[in-house]
């Protein structure tokens, strides 16, 4: 036997080996391959229908917010309206502390002047 014929038979076993070892391998793959496939039609099957769904979830999502916004702006118009209202209510208690109150103080200084004066005379009256 020559070196030749060692290396020749030392590659025919090397070669039956490694076939030995891929075969499994190679079924396994066909088999990956296979499950694979099989989800990739079931895939084909349920995602347009899912996506059709999601445009419909997205769509009135889309009016969910344009109804929510218009709401904010009603109430925006709202909250604007109020202060404005207790702008005003402010305006007119400060018009009424700086113009009324002055004037009720003195009618109601000069009423406790008058009673005042009017019981003194009709206590000086009594004691006469």
């Amino acid at each position: 036997m020559t070196i030749g014929e060692i290396f020749l038979t030392a590659a025919g076993v090397a070669i039956i080996v490694i076939t030995i070892f891929l075969v499994p391998v190679l079924i396994q793959l066909r088999k990956v391959g296979e499950r694979a496939e099989t989800l990739l039609a079931s895939l084909n099957q349920e995602v347009p229908p899912l996506l059709k769904n999601l445009n419909e979830s997205a769509a009135d999502l889309r009016l969910l917010t344009n109804s929510l916004n218009r709401r904010v702006e009603e109430v925006e118009q709202i909250i604007g309206q109020a202060r404005n209202a207790t702008d005003t209510f402010f305006h007119t208690v400060d018009l009424f502390k700086k113009t009324l109150l002055p004037v009720i103080t003195k009618v109601g200084t000069f009423s406790a002047g008058l009673y005042a004066f009017l019981n003194f005379f009709k206590k000086s009256r009594q004691d006469n």
